[in-house]
């Protein structure tokens, strides 16, 4: 970043007329001495702060000036859509602090999944998360309680009703 700084300054160094007022002078690259006009530095300030707000419009930009971002965060607007749908938008920080905020945009899918392939996808999913949730009790619920759940888990899973009925019944 220095260097396309100083590459830009640089390059907006015009001759001077000899009646020039120097108003600054800098330190190359190389060590020699830069002195700039007042017309130098506005030059310079007009590319610099052009090339700073062209960078902003791209994240690859943004992170050049401001560094990586380190959160993304989705933020209701408070405005609503024909359907009654909160419109949103998306937060994005970066290291230094700098925040830069984009409408969010919702995208249709363009391929519709096979309806079996989704449904078996979901079932297997569902039967994971079973699982994960009778791990989870044996290992932090009491004996007899997990034990209990285990119980409910396969009575829940089952079709099978056992009726047992008293003398006098059918």
């Amino acid at each position: 970043m220095k260097k396309t700084l100083l590459f830009i300054l640089a390059a907006c160094m015009a001759v001077h007329a000899d009646d020039a007022q120097i108003v600054a002078s800098t330190i190359r690259e190389d060590g020699t001495t830069n002195t700039w006009t007042q017309t130098d530095l506005q030059a310079a300030l007009g590319l610099v702060n052009r090339m700073y707000w062209r960078d902003q419009q791209t994240d690859a930009g943004r992170r050049r000036w401001h560094g990586e971002r380190i959160g993304e965060y989705l933020l209701p607007t408070g405005v609503t859509n024909a359907n009654g749908h909160a419109q949103m938008m998306v937060v994005h920080l970066y290291q230094d602090g700098f925040c830069a905020t984009n409408r969010a945009v919702r995208y249709r899918r363009s391929i519709v999944p096979d309806p079996e392939a989704a449904a078996k996808a979901a079932e297997e999913a569902k039967r994971r998360a079973e699982e994960a949730r009778a791990a989870w009790e044996s290992a932090n619920l009491p004996p007899d309680l997990a034990a209990l759940r285990a119980a409910q888990r396969i009575a829940g899973g089952t079709n099978e009703v056992t009726v047992i009925m008293g003398p006098g019944g059918k």
